[in-house]
């Protein structure tokens, strides 16, 4: 288990987030440079890194949301969190390829979870490609089945984590 302490991003850090978006996902999956841009200004409070000195090991974002499930506009067009309440959502869950195998991307998950339940969210939604489903299950996501994301022109599966 490698030492890393949790915190919220910042614009400086869009390069080494940029870097690590485009290792961890397809060109057509990945963010942008404009959209994760949006995301730090906006939803600081669920935006985190895991850091060790000052290299990047890896990162968790999402907005919160009213509905039960991500929607594909939420890919483009962020808007603030609410305080308290709504549905915390996962975006990206990623971790810098160097580091990987080491339990940052559950560490990550757990970091999100406490924030959520501090805020009172009432739980955390993702989708995400059939590989990973048994990855998420370890960390009591339940799987409600396919989505209606067709996001980069995936296959995508709703993931659901009760947090009351």
């Amino acid at each position: 288990m490698m030492d890393c302490i949790f915190r919220r991003a910042r614009l400086e850090d869009i390069d080494e987030i940029m870097a690590i978006e485009q290792a961890s996902f397809t060109k057509e999956e990945a963010a942008t440079k404009t959209a994760m841009l949006e995301r730090i200004r906006l939803i600081p409070d669920s935006f985190l890194l895991a850091v060790d000195g000052e290299t990047i090991l890896g990162y968790v974002v999402g907005p919160v949301i009213t509905s039960q499930f991500l929607t594909d506009d939420l890919f483009e067009k962020t808007v603030e969190n609410p305080q308290y309440g709504g549905i915390q959502t996962i975006l990206s869950l990623a971790v810098n390829p160097d580091h990987r195998g080491l339990g940052l991307a559950g560490r990550l998950l757990e970091q999100l979870k406490e924030e959520s339940m501090l805020r009172k969210r009432a739980a955390i939604t993702l989708t995400c490609l059939e590989p990973l489903i048994p990855y998420y299950k370890k960390f009591d996501y339940q799987l409600i089945g396919i989505s209606e994301s067709v996001h980069a022109g995936e296959v995508w599966y709703d993931m659901s984590l009760p947090l009351s």
